[in-house]
């Protein structure tokens, strides 16, 4: 084992229970050791890695004075108990939450930003994570309530988007969409029943996009914080858009107008 000693004492707390705190898969975990944000506990590497690939590895970890391992990619699998880990794993601690203020602080102009109102499929937030980042976005703010959080799902799901986005988990939602507005930035919820399709929308001033629960949309108290809504027109009088997809969507849209 190279890199920090482990300490003795008080147990370091984990991400979740010890078998959902790994992370796994080589993109993400080399996208967690190069950002430096989200420090593992611990690193195993598969013995029969390409050299290029563990010493790349080994040479993070060792510059965030994380322990490393090599095991047998068997042993790996059982400890994660998948096989598509790629011979990288990382034992995590709880995601360390950006603030609103540390999100606004580091945003572009003008400013983009998404809100997620009581998401709780993990998948979904880890692809909405990444098309957040594909497409330019300065942050995600999510509430306490009813909302998944960062887990080993969401992470991998991600495909290491969540190591370059700020996310923000704010203790009431429907109020710092209210701090956002009364600062100047327009905040769109997504509704299929708006009366403003997404293409008359104007999406070149600074935006908080609003997407709701996979099931019941948005809650109340957020819909009435939101200073507008928008509907994503549709060719078939289906609702088929997961919140995922629709996120793809109106960010593509916001892309653009402001790069047209």
């Amino acid at each position: 084992m190279v890199g920090r000693k482990k300490k003795s004492g008080r147990k370091p707390e984990l991400l979740g229970s010890h078998q959902r705190s790994w992370v796994w898969g080589r993109n993400l975990v080399l996208e967690i050791l190069r950002a430096g944000h989200w420090i593992p506990h611990e690193l195993l590497l598969a013995d029969e890695l390409e050299e290029n690939v563990r010493e790349e590895a080994r040479a993070a970890a060792n510059h965030l004075n994380v322990p490393v391992e090599l095991a047998t990619s068997d042993r790996i699998g059982q400890l994660c108990q998948a096989r598509d880990h790629q011979g990288l794993l990382a034992k995590m601690p709880p995601f360390p939450y950006s603030t609103l203020g540390d999100i606004r602080c580091a945003a572009n102009s003008p400013e983009l930003f998404i809100a997620l109102d009581s998401t709780q499929d993990p998948f979904n937030f880890g692809a909405i994570c990444r098309t957040a980042c594909a497409f330019g976005a300065d942050g995600i703010l999510i509430g306490q309530q009813n909302q998944v959080g960062i887990t080993s799902q969401v992470a991998r799901s991600s495909a290491g988007a969540i190591t370059r986005l700020k996310i923000a988990r704010v203790d009431d939602l429907a109020e710092a969409l209210q701090s956002l507005t009364r600062d100047g930035v327009q905040t769109v919820a997504t509704a299929p029943d708006s009366q403003h399709s997404l293409s008359d929308s104007d999406f070149t001033m600074p935006t908080a996009i609003v997407i709701g629960n996979e099931g019941g949309g948005l809650s109340p108290p957020v819909r009435d914080a939101c200073g507008t809504s928008v509907r994503i027109p549709q060719a078939a009088d289906f609702d088929s858009l997961n919140a995922a997809v629709a996120t793809g969507v109106i960010l593509y849209e916001v892309h653009r107008q402001r790069h047209t």
